[in-house]
């Protein structure tokens, strides 16, 4: 009997999670209210950040937990900001988007969510091409090493894939997201390279420096920077890693993902909201909010597995993300 083509694997699957997705409204009738739940899970995500930069501030936590917690309601802002993107919440009122976007961008320290929303659509349109900008600037087709950790930390150590990415598509105008994300681009990279030597020199000459510049770069790096360096290292590296590239076909979403769920990953799926496990299913099915993609997850892994889905293929790491054995150029 011979093999189905991807095109009936693909609709096989994409009928599974539709179907499941109906199974789980018909029975969780609360998730009708789509703006509600956005502006719940952004309204909670601000307000358990507030309370750990102020228990912090306070000295009831030690520097390490804000660094440790603070990512994961930031997470989730991530999650939100990119079903923004897709226009889940609050449809056709700009203004709260907006507003939502800008809380969103400053609390990420990265590139603009109107810049995301451009390259992002075309990484659904692209995934896996050379011309896939916003993949390839978080590590895609990289080979493992010292570079790929950085890129994966922030989109300021992206600069020497922008030229490959340039030739791949002459009409991609990465300056302009670069430009309209300059202020937190820099916030992140002054806080991220003067507080370690100024902290040094305020140890070892006391009270030369300015003991509340001390404090105010202590206090960013806590609270602001190192959360994040964790959370975007976690999310690029599981995003990129369940992401193929380089040698599958274009526009064949077959190909594109495989499902990411070993146990040893969830320290990083916890700082993404489980995105190696899930976001497989958002390159199925696009228009469903964080969430509902989790709660399909489960009925989907099952038929995507029926259906000769690749799982933990960590493989992927040493062929630099190719769906077959051929090493990166």
């Amino acid at each position: 009997m011979a093999e189905p083509s991807t095109r009936e694997r693909i609709k096989a699957i994409n009928r599974a999670i539709v179907a499941e997705e109906k199974r789980l409204r018909a029975r969780h009738r609360w998730l009708a209210h789509q703006d509600a739940l956005g502006l719940a899970a952004f309204v909670g995500s601000l307000l358990a950040m507030t309370a750990i930069a102020g228990g912090y501030l306070a000295g009831a936590l030690p520097w390490w937990a804000p660094v440790l917690l603070i990512g994961l309601p930031v997470s989730i802002l991530h999650e939100l900001e990119h079903d923004l993107i897709h226009n889940q919440y609050f449809k056709g009122r700009e203004r709260i988007q907006a507003l939502m976007f800008h809380v969103i961008w400053w609390s990420k320290l990265n590139a603009s969510p109107w810049y995301r929303r451009v390259v992002h659509l075309r990484h659904h349109r692209r995934s896996g091409q050379p011309d896939d900008a916003e993949e390839r600037m978080i590590g895609l087709g990289l080979r493992p090493g010292w570079f790929r950790v950085l890129i994966a930390i922030h989109p300021i150590f992206a600069y020497p894939v922008l030229a490959s990415i340039k030739r791949a598509d002459p009409k991609f105008h990465v300056m302009w997201g670069i430009r309209k994300s300059a202020p937190q681009f820099v916030t992140f990279a002054l806080v991220l390279f003067l507080q370690p030597p100024l902290h040094l020199l305020d140890a070892l000459a006391p009270g030369w420096l300015p003991a509340g510049l001390v404090h105010l770069l202590d206090a960013l790096m806590v609270l602001w920077v190192a959360p994040n360096v964790i959370r975007q290292g976690c999310l690029a590296l599981v995003s990129s890693y369940c992401h193929y590239y380089g040698d599958i076909p274009e526009g064949d979403v077959f190909y594109q993902n495989q499902i990411l769920d070993h146990p040893l990953l969830w320290p990083m799926q916890l700082y993404c909201f489980n995105f190696g496990s899930t976001h497989i299913v958002h390159h199925f099915v696009v228009q469903q909010p964080f969430y509902l993609r989790q709660m399909v997850a489960e009925a989907a892994h099952a038929e995507m597995l029926r259906q000769g889905v690749r799982r933990n293929d960590f493989g992927v790491i040493a062929r630099a993300n190719r769906w077959g054995p051929r090493a990166a150029a």
